[in-house]
């Protein structure tokens, strides 16, 4: 495994000069193998075969010299695979140290280091001996480790391929080899076919594979898993319904037995994370025999896998946990998997159709929840996590949302979702990673999120549209609280549509049209979307009103209205317009969190302070994170939500937007010098919190105006506005009030 550090200071110039070299060689060795100025191998070859030879020179010297042209032609084929390997291997690890330094110094921003090994820290004292502002929250810890272990491990299979490719030349000691590799991908996928037959092999022991036969089992789908020859052949070889029997036995039995030890079952573990990986890269596979697979596949989903074993679907589904699975092959798979479960009711709904003997174990590591592990349905909504494609098209079909998502007392038709001991729902987690990738179109749990290329005008609409029907359905905290679970994910759409959202509530009256917020959002260029101002405003509340939504989202909206003041330039008035607005969801969002302590806490005002100043903290390490992650095209920011990182849509074009440079660097300076470090002071009171509140709504608003150069009077006039439309804001949500209380 490449180390950071070995990455980090890794030299590539002796690798470019040798890649140089070898091209070099290149030239000259097809020159003397197949022509060029004066005699080649290849004509050489054609003159021995057309001569008349005789006597020892008809059967020795003309078949030496025949064998020797053709050693010219191999060893331009070796000096081409070697110059091929050596090309693509110079270019993937120089991406892979890109990469690397890109994220060392994002990471560094948010007060992170690294050791020589990858582990991931907070920064205790920087370099001019002062303290950071506050420790690092444990889910950016996670968020960065887990992203530069991802280039480690990119770098690692480059270095693998390579390596190997590179001996199989080297340990040609008396001939030249006849054959050779196109490119890097192309030695990987040599090397796939090479090693499947040692995998089917200890595939075909099942579980009487011993720990060390099972470890070298993982190592081989762990390097080929995203090898499309070694995927497909492993699988349609195997079968179907050998694929299924496989990890069925491998996982548990259906008899009860002795436990798997903890260094077993974290060796399958890995398996299932491998095995699966490997599996849904096969699902991408187009051939006939691959086609067969899939059909075999969800043809068993119904049927039992061994005597009194569990359903075909639940060991496909716990197998789908892991990997980018095929969007056709999904789409397909959940429509008979709902299908099967509706077709088989019974008294105890899905919970007793998915009830397995004891002993049998599907899932690693090992949860407390039967109910997280035998429900198919979990499975599959992670892998329509995973894949954001498959998941917009699941959901697009009225019936699915109406089956899984729609709890409403008239809808006969809703599944009865398996509840755990403790009441809880464990697969409402599962839908909301769903419902995020659909809407939001990445993976839910993506590091380093990218917006993605290439959307059509069709699959924005059909994002919008599913994402209306979100704001729509969840527009209340019954509602929520109705999908325990879910309540993270919509909070992190909500903050990767914060754009949509703040056009939508700026609509007071109906006065969108007139009021010239088309232009000033942006509508056409960003593809925003109106789901009206008080679906929207309800949504975000309803989100909001629980901690770590809030967090979410909030710093979200501080991001967002910072960006879209500067996206103004020297227009002064837009620039007054979506400050203040911002200013005005700012009201919305603390109003929320506030009066959910408030009611959650009425009788316990230790508590109650206790969250208020949670919710005040959580204001500096807000602002740093929106200062570190900068202004781009779409702003990737790590959230309480303690899940990979939502990407922020911001208001600023990269390239010829409206906004100029010195205009972005001035709003993020004012951000950074004013964020609120509260370390020294006790929160202890409403009133204390609300001020909070209100500073950081209009730092973006200040800064603004300091870039302009305003007045004092100026100022104060601006701030007039501003406390005008924060306390709007905390109307426009406030319950109580509207409830007549």
């Amino acid at each position: 495994m490449v180390t950071l550090q070995e990455l980090r200071d890794l030299r590539l110039g002796r690798l470019g000069t040798a890649v140089a070299h070898w091209e070099q060689t290149v030239r000259k060795l097809a020159a003397l193998a197949e022509g060029g100025d004066g005699v080649s191998a290849a004509d050489l070859a054609a003159r021995a075969k057309a001569a008349h030879w005789k006597g020892d020179n008809a059967t020795v010297t003309k078949a030496f010299t025949v064998t020797t042209a053709r050693q010219f032609t191999d060893i331009l084929t070796e000096a081409r695979s070697v110059h091929a390997v050596l090309r693509d291997a110079h270019t993937a690890l120089a991406g892979h140290q890109r990469d690397l330094t890109a994220a060392l110094a994002r990471w560094h921003a948010e007060n992170v280091r690294f050791d020589a090994r990858g582990r991931a820290h907070g920064v205790v004292r920087h370099a001019d001996n002062s303290a950071p502002d506050k420790p690092v929250a444990p889910e950016v810890l996670q968020a960065a480790a887990q992203e530069v272990a991802a280039i480690l491990e990119a770098a690692s299979e480059t270095d693998r391929v390579a390596g190997r490719a590179l001996l199989r030349h080297a340990r040609s000691t008396h001939d030249f080899d006849e054959t050779g590799y196109r490119s890097l991908r192309d030695a990987d996928r040599a090397q796939g076919l090479a090693d499947v037959n040692a995998a089917l092999r200890l595939a075909a022991k099942g579980p009487d594979l011993t720990d060390a036969e099972l470890q070298r089992f993982n190592l081989l789908a762990r390097h080929h898993r995203d090898n499309p020859a070694f995927a497909e052949a492993f699988a349609t070889r195997l079968g179907a319904r050998g694929t299924l029997e496989f990890w069925r036995g491998l996982a548990g039995g259906p008899y009860p037995g002795p436990r798997a030890d903890s260094a077993r079952a974290e060796l399958l573990a890995a398996t299932q994370k491998y095995l699966g990986t490997t599996l849904a890269t096969a699902s991408h596979g187009t051939s006939p025999e691959m086609r067969a697979w899939r059909s075999g596949v969800i043809a068993a989903g119904g049927e039992r896998v061994g005597e009194n074993g569990p359903y075909g679907f639940q060991v496909t589904s716990a197998l789908m946990r892991h990997g980018t699975w095929d969007s056709g092959f999904l789409n397909a798979y959940g429509g008979e998997l709902i299908e099967f479960e509706r077709a088989n009711p019974r008294h105890g709904g899905p919970e007793e159709l998915w009830a397995t003997t004891r002993g049998q174990r599907l899932t690693y590591p090992e949860t407390d929840s039967p109910v997280l592990a035998n429900d198919p349905v979990n499975g599959f909504l992670e892998a329509l996590g995973h894949n954001p494609r498959a998941s917009l098209e699941f959901f697009t079909d009225h019936d699915h949302w109406k089956y899984l998502v729609d709890k409403a007392p008239t809808n006969a038709e809703a599944r009865d979702w398996p509840t755990d001991r403790d009441g809880k729902t464990p697969g409402y987690a599962h839908l909301g990673h769903a419902l995020e990738a659909a809407t939001l179109g990445y993976p839910y749990d993506a590091v380093n999120p990218q917006v993605p290329s290439g959307t059509s005008a069709e699959t924005t609409a059909a994002r919008n549209s599913l994402m209306e029907n979100v704001v729509e359905y969840y527009g209340s905290p019954s509602a929520i609280d109705r999908h325990d679970g879910i309540r993270p994910s919509l909070a992190r759409m909500a903050a990767g549509y914060i754009d949509s959202l703040n056009y939508s509530v700026d609509d007071f009256g109906g006065s969108g049209e007139d009021n010239g917020r088309e232009v000033l959002f942006g509508v056409e260029r960003h593809g925003l979307h109106d789901f009206g101002r008080y679906p929207s405003a309800e949504f975000l509340r309803a989100v909001a009103s629980e901690q770590s939504a809030y967090e979410t989202v909030s710093a979200a909206q501080q991001l967002y209205g910072a960006s879209a003041m500067a996206a103004q330039g020297d227009d002064a008035a837009a620039a007054r317009h979506v400050g203040t607005h911002s200013v005005h969801m700012h009201g919305l969002l603390d109003e929320a969190r506030s009066e959910a302590i408030g009611k959650e806490f009425a009788d316990d005002a230790e508590r109650r302070n206790l969250e208020l100043e949670k919710q005040a903290a959580w204001r500096g390490f807000a602002t740093s994170a929106v200062v570190g992650a900068g202004v781009g095209a779409g702003t990737a920011l790590v959230t309480g939500t303690g899940i990979g990182a939502v990407l922020i849509p911001i208001a600023i074009e990269t390239v010829g937007g409206a906004a100029e440079t010195h205009v972005q660097t001035q709003m993020m300076d004012w951000l950074k010098a004013n964020k609120y470090d509260n370390s020294d002071d006790a929160v202890d009171s409403l009133t204390a919190a609300r001020g909070l509140g209100e500073r950081q709504a209009v730092v973006p608003l200040l800064g603004w105006a300091r870039s302009q150069g305003l007045s004092p009077g100026e100022v104060s006039t601006l701030m007039d506005q501003a406390e005008h439309r924060y306390v709007s804001g905390r109307s426009l949500n406030d319950t109580d009030d509207r409830r007549g209380h």
